[in-house]
């Protein structure tokens, strides 16, 4: 009895920590966006987006880039202004994880035309509702829903503006990264399931550093 009691404890100890591991691998995969995140604090250098391109193309992995910056958001119809933070995203943002929307599903749509996705407080400080037009620049998008949940969006983003999600492609229509403008450049990269990150980035951060790319890892994010 006295065996079976200890083995049955070994089996329950060793599945509580493979549950445990596996939860903080998915959560730190959610921080992330993926299993790699590259970020830079200007326009990627040529050589860099053809490196993505080249395992883009090649499906050696899935890349999604993210682009944010703060600009003013106007309201056509109330005439409105508010400081808000625009993260223009491409379509597989995040890999991991689920970005919850009122109405529901709403983050699916996102890519399918000239739609935004706000923070709920937006809504009031312009006077709109869904449905409404936000002008970011010299483009103009239609509120298509509130955002609920963005996993790996640290709650504090919010305090530079209401977060605002537009799709990557209409983001040269806005006209708002022009000389001197600050924003912050991100890729995110999802690796097959045979692939361990920590070794792929390796010869990667080498060979970008010089660059001032900065790559992190899940982890990275496990380790805060």
């Amino acid at each position: 009895s006295s065996i079976l009691l200890g083995v049955a404890a070994l089996v329950a100890i060793d599945s509580f920590a493979s549950n445990v591991s596996r939860s903080v691998g998915e959560q730190s995969r959610a921080l992330v966006g993926g299993d790699v995140a590259f970020q830079g604090r200007g326009p990627f250098p040529r050589t860099f987006v053809n490196f993505l391109d080249s395992i883009a193309d090649t499906r050696t992995a899935q890349v999604a880039r993210v682009t944010t910056f703060a600009s003013m958001g106007t309201s056509p119809r109330t005439q409105r202004t508010r400081l808000v933070q625009v993260r223009a995203v491409d379509a597989g943002y995040p890999f991991y994880g689920t970005v919850t929307t009122q109405p529901a599903g709403r983050w699916a749509s996102l890519q399918a035309g000239r739609h935004a996705l706000v923070d709920r407080a937006l809504l009031p400080a312009l006077g709109v509702q869904v449905g409404d037009s936000l002008q970011l620049g010299y483009a103009r998008f239609a509120i298509t829903g509130v955002l609920e949940n963005v996993p790996g969006d640290p709650g504090i983003a919010a305090v530079i503006g209401p977060r605002v999600y537009v799709p990557q492609r209409y983001l040269q229509e806005t006209q708002l990264l022009g000389f001197g403008a600050r924003a912050e450049y991100e890729a995110v990269v999802k690796l097959p399931a045979s692939v361990r990150a920590d070794r792929w980035v390796l010869p990667l951060r080498r060979r970008f550093e010089a660059q001032r790319i900065r790559a992190r890892t899940v982890a990275d994010a496990e380790q805060g």
